[in-house]
């Protein structure tokens, strides 16, 4: 069966995470992604840390699964014809650098591919300069909310303004292609890093155009439920979010008998409870230390209250779960061994999404492409 954008061409003019993981997107919907490397690669090949035989990282490996690569020097000018050759026959172009002087902007290459979807990352700063996500993040009060309460600001884990900036869009450029099949016409869709990571403050932006102060920092807990947070059993950290009063009164009769609590005026509302937050947490840690972890989920579980154990990443990759579900895997790549893959969590009920192959090598089908729109590569 065929994929849902499986006549799609995406010309992909980016490196780092945004671009391409908006492409790799894209291709998992069964687009062909021809992915336009300097000859010197991808800097995220390069990036620290695990890596396969041919070199490349793992984080390069995540974001350019199923794409083809080719190497263009846009310094040499008919490598540079060759690029504009198939922005002429491109649907999609994804792109996180202006571009203009080259005359591969939106602008110059409209007027010979009018149906052209042309889908830009901004990764500029409020300064003007240009800065990739952990400065967006401090940039945009995101990094302040984040961290322990009594501990400085500290930066999510992973480069999420700019995982969820692909996410953005991804959505953007569907939503033209959509709207091209009425009208024919292309357009381009910018999403910048800043505007990303200001709107990803969602309430916490709103409270303070409200209220005028800074949001605080909660840590693991939050600011409008409790007891929510990471509570230490006798052997393992466990989270459990309590958010509303059916679920706190099974907590209080079924999982920790104490129904008293239920009147206790600190106790007895959510309201109250967040306002007591800190003793609350208190006693419900030390009644969870008298246990092993398992034991407290096992008994949540039956009861109805939601909680679970806190895994190491290795832990859920590994767990029953994950494995029946095939969330992740090994996909074929050309060094000549399988690579593992986590695979795309969108299921559609009658199309697939496409069965993963390994990132490319670096230039792997310049001639394959360039046979293919009668390049000179």
């Amino acid at each position: 069966m065929k994929n849902i954008l499986d006549h799609i061409l995406v010309l992909e003019m980016a490196t780092g995470v945004a671009g391409p993981s908006a492409a790799k997107m894209l291709s998992d919907f069964g687009a062909s992604v021809i992915k336009v490397e300097p000859t010197t690669g991808d800097p995220v090949r390069n990036w620290p840390g695990p890596r396969i035989s041919s070199g490349d990282s793992a984080a390069f490996l995540a974001l350019n699964q199923n794409k083809q690569s080719i190497t263009l020097d846009f310094g040499i000018p008919r490598e540079l014809e060759a690029i504009k050759a198939l922005a002429a026959n491109a649907d999609v172009i994804i792109a996180d650098d202006d571009l203009s002087a080259l005359k591969l902007d939106y602008g110059s290459l409209c007027s010979t591919n009018q149906k052209l979807v042309y889908g830009l990352i901004d990764p500029t700063l409020p300064d003007g300069t240009v800065g990739r996500d952990s400065l967006h993040q401090a940039a945009s009060g995101y990094g302040s909310i984040n961290g322990m309460a009594e501990g400085p600001a500290a930066k999510a884990g992973l480069p999420i303004i700019e995982l969820s900036a692909a996410n953005s869009l991804v959505q953007a450029v569907l939503a033209a292609l959509f709207t091209r099949e009425g009208s024919n016409e292309g357009e381009q869709v910018t999403v910048g890093l800043f505007r990303n990571a200001i709107a990803m403050s969602y309430f916490y932006g709103m409270a303070y155009q409200i209220t005028g102060d800074p949001p605080k920092r909660f840590g693991n807990g939050s600011p409008a439920a409790a007891p929510l947070g990471v509570f230490q059993a006798s052997d393992g950290p466990l989270q459990m979010t309590l958010g509303g009063e059916r679920v706190w009164r099974k907590f209080c009769e079924n999982i920790i008998d104490r129904a008293d609590w239920l009147v206790d005026e600190r106790y007895a509302t959510n309201s109250a409870r967040v306002r007591h937050r800190e003793e609350l947490m208190a006693e419900i840690e030390e009644i969870f230390a008298t246990q092993p972890r398992d034991t407290w989920v096992e008994a949540m579980r039956a009861g109805g209250v939601p909680g679970g154990p806190i895994r190491s990443v290795g832990e859920a990759v590994n767990s029953g779960e994950v494995q029946r579900r095939k969330l992740v895997g090994l996909a074929p790549h050309a060094a000549g061994t399988d690579v593992p893959v986590v695979h795309n969590p969108i299921r559609f009920g009658r199309t697939p999404v496409r069965a993963p192959r390994g990132a490319p090598l670096l230039g792997e089908h310049n001639v394959d492409v360039a046979q293919k729109f009668g390049l000179e590569l």
